[in-house]
């Protein structure tokens, strides 16, 4: 899956005239990405206030260094690995108090489905190569050839030479364990999951 961009109308001249403390131009980018962002930290804080705040945050970031962006580079692409450097900042602090540790756990559960799309993203590997190494030998293999390889529980079961209901069972316990394993990584996995939303939206 491509990245979906969409790029400010004049975005090149906006950042030239943003390096010079155009505040015009500042408030045509922040319109332009705002919103997008907005809905995406939304979705990973489960928090409007603390969504405001990091958006905040992000534009303020971006105000303060405008003299040294460099508009050579993809503009959305600085936002979103700014924002996510924001986002994991707030997962940390997280970590701290476990009413909201036990509240972005959750959201990370309800997201799983998107952990699994992400499993090809660079910045997904160390977290799920440390999940799959929590796995029995076999249900490592049945998961790497069904989610990542993409075979069909037939294809495997004929790999392997065991049964479709032995593939089958592997690769729901290999699943559940690696919910398990992710979803006690709360920081990590809900950083990835903005990388992915971010990334597909922008």
């Amino acid at each position: 899956m491509a990245a979906q961009e969409t790029v400010v109308p004049q975005e090149g001249e906006l950042l030239l005239r943003l390096a010079k403390g155009d505040e015009a131009a500042f408030t045509a980018l922040y319109r332009h990405y705002s919103g997008p962002l907005y809905i995406n930290f939304l979705r990973m804080v489960k928090d409007e206030a603390i969504a405001e705040e990091i958006i905040q945050d992000l534009f303020s970031r971006i105000w303060l260094k405008r003299e040294t962006i460099n508009i050579e580079k993809n503009f959305s692409a600085y936002l979103y690995r700014t924002g996510y450097n924001l986002v994991m900042d707030f997962y940390r602090k997280v970590k701290r108090d476990q009413v909201l540790y036990d509240k972005f756990r959750q959201a990370a559960t309800e997201n799983y489905s998107h952990i699994e799309e992400i499993l090809h993203l660079k910045d997904s590997q160390a977290l799920i190569s440390k999940a799959l190494d929590t796995l029995p030998p076999q249900q490592r293999k049945v998961f790497e050839l069904c989610r990542i390889e993409g075979h069909t529980y037939k294809e495997v079961a004929e790999i392997l030479g065991i049964s479709h209901h032995t593939v089958k069972e592997y690769f729901v316990k290999a699943n559940q364990a690696i919910r398990k394993y992710i979803t006690g990584n709360v920081d990590t996995a809900l950083g990835l999951l903005f990388i992915y939303a971010l990334y597909y939206s922008i």
